[in-house]
C-alpha cells in the first residue's frame, strides 16, 4: 500500500492529531501484514508529536525490526528522519525496556506535568 502523506495531512506533520489521522489510513493494512510505503514528498514542517502518533506508536505492538521491514518511508528529508528516529528510539525503549519504563514511571511521580499556564509563570518568574 503507497500513502502519499500529504493528500492526508497537507504539508505541515506538526501535531499528534495529524499522525493519528495518517495512520488510520494505513493502520488496517499494516495490521493485515502489508508493507505500506509512506511518501513524504511536499513535507515543509514537522514535530516530533506528528511522528510519535504516526509511527512511533505502533511499536506498542511491534518490534523496531518489523516496523523497519514493513513500513517503507520516502522523500523523507534529512533532519525529519532525525525527528523520526528520535521518536522511534524513544518508543522503543519505553515499550519494550523494562528499566526505562520503570525510570519514566519514577520521574513522572517525582515530576507530575504541571498545567501549561502554571509552568508558564514559574518560567516567566525566573
Amino acid at each position: 500500500m503507497k500513502v502519499p502523506v500529504h493528500k492526508i495531512v497537507g504539508d505541515v506533520y506538526t501535531t499528534y492529531k495529524d499522525g493519528e489521522r495518517l495512520q488510520g489510513e494505513f493502520r488496517e493494512a499494516f495490521y493485515r501484514g502489508d508493507t505500506v510505503e509512506l511518501d513524504f514528498d511536499k513535507m515543509r514542517i514537522f514535530a516530533t508529536a506528528f511522528f510519535n502518533a504516526a509511527v512511533a506508536s505502533l511499536l506498542e505492538n511491534y518490534s523496531r525490526s518489523e516496523l523497519e521491514r514493513r513500513l517503507k518511508i520516502v522523500n523523507l528529508p534529512l533532519a525529519a528522519k532525525e525527528l523520526l528516529d528520535d521518536s522511534l528510539d524513544n518508543a522503543d525503549r519505553s515499550y519494550h525496556d523494562p528499566n526505562f519504563r520503570e525510570a519514566l514511571d519514577r520521574f513522572w511521580r517525582i515530576s507530575p506535568p504541571r498545567p501549561r499556564e502554571h509552568a508558564m509563570a514559574n518560567a516567566s518568574r525566573g
